[in-house]
């Protein structure tokens, strides 16, 4: 099938629009698109997988074993090996993507989503982002305490923010 909108490349997104007229009446347009004139058409353009990636899957389906309804790796040698049984998602692809596969990615690789957390936010701990807003409200009444004049008031947020700071520890845990 060839593009409607060019008329020279081969057609892969197939549009189809239903409009309602007045009298309730379905009105029903289809058209043909390629990549090129879809996304100029502002269309959403789906990305195959890269051929490497369907790869990837394939010979991670095949390092299963067991019956087919079992999801039961292979044992890795390495720890560079390590496999989610559920998605097939690997060590390796967890520290390249800063991403878990799916929610059982949490238990298999529990040893390292805090080194991940760690390396992402500075910390492995929940840090209360309320807590820091908190702390730029202090800060700013405090400024505006100053511009004031208002030196017993600037004190009181002074040592408010600096208690604050001492009892969220150095890292915010």
């Amino acid at each position: 099938m060839i593009c409607q909108s060019c008329e020279k490349l081969q057609a892969t997104l197939h549009q189809l629009d239903v409009v309602y007229d007045d009298a309730g009446k379905a009105q029903v347009s289809e058209r043909d698109f390629c990549p090129v004139c879809a996304k100029q058409a502002g269309l959403p353009v789906p990305k195959a997988a890269a051929f490497p990636k369907v790869i990837s899957m394939l010979s991670k389906a095949f390092l299963m074993q067991g019956a087919p309804g079992s999801a039961t790796p292979i044992k890795p040698d390495s720890q560079e090996e390590l496999t989610c049984p559920d998605c097939g998602w690997t060590l390796r692809d967890l520290r390249q993507t800063s991403r878990l596969g799916c929610p059982n990615d949490y238990e298999v690789f529990a040893d390292y989503v805090g080194e991940m957390l760690e390396r992402l936010h500075g910390h492995s701990q929940h840090v209360d982002w309320r807590e820091d807003s908190l702390l730029d409200q202090l800060s700013a009444e405090m400024d505006q305490a100053i511009l004031a004049e208002d030196y017993e008031a600037a004190a009181r947020l002074r040592d408010q923010i600096q208690k604050m700071e001492a009892d969220s520890g150095p890292t915010g845990e």
